[in-house]
Parts: structure tokens; C-alpha cells; sequence
């Protein structure tokens, strides 16, 4: 009886110590890029994302469980009025698709990373725009050096989030739903 009760204290140990949360100060860097670019049936647009407005310290929590991180508290907050499209006109249109004075900000919350190597993986977030939350998987591309750089692109159809593209010039100029997310965040430790 003894015995058992000191090999399930002893497992117990093993167990928990292999999947409790580690703590982790990142430092997002200002080399990161992060844009959104998208069709019209004319032309294509860009928005690109400010980097210096990003929150460039934040502490995540995350177990790792061998090929996959489990992130607590890895959100990025993303202020709508910090992208950059171009022109006057193209981000008062950005604007008006996101509902930025009502919704001023979009969320990315990182669940967890599948690894498939050292150099790829799957990343499950969840993206939240005008309250409206859809979770994504998709390829990422890691790289490590003095820095670490987490790549990748998002393809998402903007009406999942009740967004309706706008038509501009009575109907002739319109948006296409999907638009894609490109970013390359570079991060030290």
C-alpha cells in the first residue's frame, strides 16, 4: 500500500510538471509587418498596419506538449485606425466596412501551434471583428535567429463577421468577400 501511494504521488508529479503554463515576457519587434490586402473587380487595395501602435511588451502563458504550444493570453490587439490603405478615401471606406467607431479594434488570439518541424507549423486562432468571432487554422512559418519570426498568410471571407463589402460609384466598383491577412511578426524572447 505504500508502495502504491508513492508511485501515484511520484506520477502525479511527472504529470503535472510536464503540462503546467510557463510564463514569458515577448517583445514584439518594430520590424514586424502586418497588412490586409483584398480585390475590387478594378484593382487590388492594401492596408498596412502600423507596427509602432502594437503593445510591444506583453507576458503569454503557454504549455508546451512536444509538437504543440498551448498559448493562454497570447492576443494581439490590432486599433482599426492604426492601418494605412493608402488614400483618404480608401480608409474612410476601411473604416466604414470594419464599423471602426463602434468596433474600434480587431483581435487575434493565438489557441495553440501544431509544429510540424523546427521551420513550419499550423497555427489555431481566433479572430474577433465587430464582436463577431471565427476561429482560423492556417501554415505558419517560423524562423530563428537573434530574433524569432513567426510568418504566414490568412485567406477569410469578410461576410463570416456580418460584414457587407461596400459598392462604390453605384454599384461598379466592388469589393470582393475575401480578403488576406499577411504578417511577419518579428519577436525576441
Amino acid at each position: 500500500m505504500k508502495y502504491a501511494l508513492l508511485f501515484t504521488l511520484t506520477l502525479t508529479t511527472i504529470v503535472s510538471a510536464q503540462n503546467s503554463m510557463e510564463k514569458e515576457t515577448i517583445y514584439i519587434l518594430k520590424n514586424s509587418k502586418l497588412t490586409i490586402t483584398g480585390d475590387t473587380n478594378i484593382n487590388k487595395f492594401r492596408c498596412e498596419f502600423d507596427t509602432t501602435y502594437l503593445v510591444q511588451n506583453k507576458e503569454i502563458n503557454y504549455i508546451n506538449n512536444g509538437d504543440e504550444i498551448n498559448f493562454k493570453n497570447a492576443v494581439l490587439t490590432l486599433q482599426n485606425e492604426c492601418f494605412d490603405c493608402g488614400s483618404k478615401a480608401i480608409n474612410r471606406d476601411f473604416h466604414s466596412l470594419l464599423k471602426s467607431e463602434k468596433y474600434p479594434e480587431i483581435t487575434l488570439e493565438l489557441n495553440y501551434i501544431s509544429l510540424n518541424d523546427k521551420e513550419r507549423g499550423i497555427a489555431h486562432v481566433i479572430i474577433t471583428i465587430s464582436e463577431k468571432e471565427k476561429e482560423y487554422t492556417f501554415p505558419i512559418d517560423i524562423s530563428s535567429s537573434s530574433t524569432n519570426c513567426f510568418s504566414g498568410k490568412l485567406k477569410m471571407n469578410i461576410k463570416d463577421f456580418g460584414l457587407e463589402p461596400p459598392k462604390k460609384l453605384f454599384g461598379l466598383i466592388i469589393i470582393k468577400e475575401e480578403v488576406e491577412i499577411n504578417f511577419n511578426l518579428a519577436i525576441e524572447i
